[in-house]
């Protein structure tokens, strides 16, 4: 646990201090869960797919042409669900044996009122995906009973197959690349080989032609797992690319039974806003320069979308996306817009149709966390685009005020938002507000314009006309502007905690606030303790419970705090609720809310982006750590000895060495910089020692001098790497040369 502690005078600058006895078991928790979000970023960029699974986010080429005509007698479907290669589903392909036909998977055109695109061949133009880079095309493949011949193909589109002339004026930049494999039963990967082709514009992603001749009677066959490889070049131009975070890792399946039904299939590829905004704000708290690049990605990603809808002028953000690439592919222009960010949704085979989702409503609260994300990173690399897309969606939302009735604050958002008549919603939410609080009371700081000050202090107000004395708990929100939402079952446990965070008077007004969720909300289920999202009390909301051991640091109830902590941990190492490094959104399926939404037992990276922030103890609202510019101190602990054999050998004049220092001596993952005791021993000549943050070179000053055979101490305050393991350096200077044995005691840290 952490014990406040008084106040002592180091170097002459007054510091609070506090006790740290319990740091290793969280700092592996929030490795493992930052390693869990790396994985979900780079899933669809690290190669280029065409598919994966029906609806998968990485999926590309999404026109299916028949060859040669639409009369060939093939059918194929991309929904099949007998034993596929990998993930839910695999494509079931049949050649029904009269004469030869295929399809040729195709990137087509999609324009203004189209649900689905057409079928390209070389006729449009600015309509090619540029592979450049892709170094094979590769994919899984079985046959129904073996031997089914099948040819191959990629390229060659608006070409003649022989010679390979253009015969349309905007073809394929390379002839067709063809190879024909005979099948076995067996699920088997095929190459076609692409080095040193021109692949700078390409129509035609993938494609199958089967004959009578080869295959009399016809054939059926299965296709999975489709993909082209990336040279090291282009596979790291790829990882740098902005983009956007599925919400959920889903399960392998297409539907199950209640309360799951259909819940892997709709949202296999939807990238909910809010839970874009945790993971970049993770990336911050993890303090790493790969964080950092990550959470510019991501960033990125936000302000690429908030000026490329295919509807929207105003930088508003959407309360979803789709996870993989941050713009439709070229020739897609929807409402006659070029690079628009993709929406989520679900394909039908069966009817060949898309369904989008999460686009029936516009809401404030998804957009105050795309501000708030977006001037953490603002503050954090001085990007001028980030705090200008944060200023653009704050006068979006400002259109939401509400100054009439007993409840003002800003209203909830818009119905239906793309359809010619958009319709404000009546109702507010407390959760909204605050977020609000905080995204205006930072862009206040940002800009130094004292009006989001006061946009700041309505949406306050708005949040304390929600406390509810004779419950000791802030409510939803309201139904309209004139009732405040008592109905039973919503009572959401994220106000209570996030009231905490977000707005810094709460504690002075309501001490007691986080009794409500002990009262209400703390229940135990799958051995696990921690708090629903609503009063119920049907299962264990780990986001929330997350969300309220970040609250409880706030609060200075520490051991509560590392009880949730510990228990977040278990459950991320506890199948099926995490896998070791994500963690579930839910302890079981079909978690209620009360409200229109349910939480499923999968892994979400809101819930593990929360889970980052509670190990660490990171505010996201404010992306500083909970108890930043306090000193914690530790049981003393020797953190290096070059008297020992581990630590050894003494350093040598002029020789820098590096330390790792997180992780030893209970020092977390969110350490800035430590309290030092250093001692030189055993000089064989006088000099110098100094000590630096690792990644920068050794500064001509000292933090210790000796003499030859002399053993002196002194204390030090060392700013570490901001790297992942709080690199530390040292370099001893001796006259004429020699060694000198180090010794360093660590007290402290600072976060």
């Amino acid at each position: 646990m952490l014990r406040r502690g008084l106040v002592l005078w180091l170097f002459g600058i007054s510091l609070t201090t506090t006790t740290a006895s319990l740091a290793a078991t969280p700092n592996a928790s929030a490795a493992a869960a930052l390693e869990h979000l790396r994985r979900v970023m780079d899933r669809y960029h690290d190669r280029f797919i065409v598919y994966e699974d029906v609806s998968a986010a990485g999926n590309h080429f999404h026109s299916w042409a028949k060859i040669p005509d639409q009369n060939a007698a093939v059918t194929m479907a991309g929904d099949w669900t007998g034993s596929p290669h990998a993930g839910a589903t695999a494509i079931r392909a049949e050649f029904q044996g009269a004469n030869f036909g295929g399809f040729y998977l195709l990137n087509g055109i999609l324009g203004t009122g189209d649900t689905s695109p057409h079928p390209n061949f070389g006729t449009e133009p600015n309509a090619g995906i540029d592979l450049t880079g892709a170094t094979a095309l590769t994919f899984w493949a079985r046959g129904q009973n073996g031997g089914e011949t099948i040819e191959v193909f990629m390229g060659g589109v608006g070409r003649d197959s022989v010679t390979g002339q253009p015969t349309s004026p905007h073809p394929d930049s390379t002839p067709v690349v063809k190879h024909t494999f005979v099948l076995t039963t067996q699920w088997t990967q095929y190459s076609l080989d692409l080095t040193g082709l021109n692949l700078g514009y390409v129509l035609g992603g993938f494609g199958w032609v089967a004959s009578d001749t080869a295959n009399p009677g016809g054939a059926v066959f299965f296709l999975d797992d489709i993909q082209y490889e990336l040279s090291p070049a282009a596979r790291t131009a790829r990882l740098n690319q902005p983009r956007f975070l599925r919400s959920f890792e889903t399960e392998p399946f297409q539907s199950q039974p209640p309360p799951v039904n259909d819940f892997d299939f709709v949202l296999r590829n939807v990238a909910f806003t809010y839970d874009n905004a945790l993971a970049l704000l993770a990336f911050l708290a993890e303090g790493s320069a790969d964080g950092l690049r990550r959470a510019r990605l991501i960033g990125d990603a936000f302000v690429y979308a908030s000026q490329h809808d295919r509807t929207f002028n105003d930088s508003r953000l959407r309360d979803a996306y789709t996870g993989g690439d941050i713009s439709l592919p070229p020739g897609w222009t929807p409402n006659g817009r070029i690079g628009t960010v993709p929406i989520p949704g679900f394909y039908v085979d069966a009817t060949q149709t898309f369904n989008e989702i999460e686009q029936a409503r516009m809401s404030t609260g998804n957009n105050a966390w795309g501000m708030i994300a977006l001037l953490a990173l603002h503050r954090a690399t001085g990007e001028a685009s980030y705090l200008t897309t944060a200023l653009q969606i704050a006068q979006f939302v400002e259109t939401f005020r509400q100054d009439t009735g007993t409840f003002q604050g800003f209203r909830g958002g818009l119905d239906q938002p793309e359809s010619a008549s958009p319709t404000p919603v009546a109702w507010a939410s407390a959760e909204h507000n605050l977020d609000l609080y905080a995204a205006f009371s930072r862009l206040a700081q940002a800009t130094g314009d004292s009006q989001w000050l006061a946009e700041a202090e309505h949406a306050r107000l708005f949040l304390e006309a929600m406390w509810d004395s004779s419950i000791g708990c802030y409510r939803a929100g309201t139904l309209d502007p004139s009732a405040r939402n008592e109905l039973a079952g919503k009572l959401p446990a994220d106000v209570q905690s996030w009231s905490v965070l977000a707005v810094p008077s709460v504690l002075t007004f309501h001490p007691a606030v986080l009794g409500c969720l002990q009262t209400n909300h703390v229940t135990t289920d799958q051995g696990f303790t921690g708090v629903d999202f609503n009063e119920d009390k049907d299962g264990v909301w780990f986001e929330g419970s997350a969300q309220l051991a970040v609250a409880y640091e706030a609060a200075r109830q520490l051991s509560s705090a590392q009880a949730l902590r510990s228990m977040l941990a278990q459950a991320q190492a506890t199948p099926p609720f995490g896998d070791g490094f994500g963690s579930a959104a839910a302890s079981r399926d079909g978690l209620t809310t009360g409200f229109d939404f349910f939480y499923f037992r999968r892994r979400h990276i809101g819930a593990t982006a929360w889970n980052v922030f509670a190990q660490l103890v990171f505010n996201p609202f404010y992306a500083v750590p909970v108890h930043q510019g306090e000193l914690f101190t530790l049981t003393p602990c020797r953190l290096m000895d070059t008297r020992t054999p581990q630590d050894g050998p003494a350093l040598t004049s002029q020789i820098p060495r590096l330390v790792a220092s997180l992780g030893k001596c209970g020092i977390p993952l969110s350490a800035r910089s430590l309290v030092l005791n250093v001692t030189v021993d055993a000089a064989t000549n006088g000099g110098h020692l100094t000590l630096y943050p690792g990644n920068q070179a050794a500064p001509a000053t000292s933090t210790l001098n000796f003499q030859a055979g002399q053993a002196r101490a002194n204390n030090a305050l060392l700013l570490l790497a901001p790297d992942e393991v709080g690199t530390l350096g040292l370099k001893a200077v001796l006259g004429g040369g020699g060694t000198v044995h180090v010794i360093l005691d660590v007290s402290g840290y600072f976060e």
